[in-house]
């Protein structure tokens, strides 16, 4: 009894580590969202203004405009060419015509900020399991395995839509294996439970 109590005990502080981590990884996330929301509208909000500095910046050779942030490379998108941006509504036409990289840019920083906020939801959600197996007598009830199952499968449906069907479909299929892990430890718990 005293090693059952011993493993649970280290399950306890590894889900609280797990739970720092995880609140660790939200701020900063948090933080990065509320930075890159307040980047974007002030991009968005210089207009001209913006795409004046680029110019000058270019111009003298500070600023290089291109799919390059130093050596890395990001996610295939060419940001150098705002002439590819085209739009229906006359308002945004205009806007785009007189300054297509301040829209640009803003729109990248913007979705900068949607992938951040996601990306906090997911930590909180993960720091909500951890402290709900840390709160338990056992990592094997109902409410750990719910939560445990919906987080696996938001995260898959996650990968899915981000990084395609072949990540999405490798976190459905650790969810279920994780979902029949944990439904296999609570069949062993209840037994345990009965002998005693």
């Amino acid at each position: 009894m005293n090693e059952i109590n011993e493993k649970l005990n280290r399950i306890k502080k590894s889900c609280h580590t797990g739970k720092i981590v995880s609140n660790v990884f939200f701020i900063i996330a948090i933080v990065g969202c509320v930075l890159s929301l307040i980047a974007g509208i002030s991009i968005f909000a210089m207009g001209r203004e913006f795409d004046d500095m680029i110019e000058s910046g270019r111009e003298a050779g500070i600023v290089s405009v291109g799919d390059k942030i130093g050596g890395a490379r990001m996610i295939d998108i060419n940001l150098d060419d705002p002439s590819s941006i085209e739009s229906d509504i006359p308002a945004l036409k205009e806007a785009i015509a007189d300054h297509p990289f301040s829209i640009l840019y803003g729109t990248y920083i913007m979705s900068v900020t949607i992938i951040l906020a996601v990306v906090a939801v997911m930590m909180k959600l993960i720091s909500s399991v951890f402290a709900m197996i840390e709160k338990e007598e056992t990592p094997f009830s109902d409410k750990v395995r719910k939560r445990v199952t919906i987080v696996l499968a938001i995260t898959s449906g996650i990968l899915l839509l981000t990084n395609g069907a072949a990540l999405g479909v490798l976190g459905a299929l650790v969810t279920w294996a994780v979902y029949t892990i944990l439904d296999y430890g609570k069949t062993l718990q209840t037994q345990s439970d009965e002998t005693l």
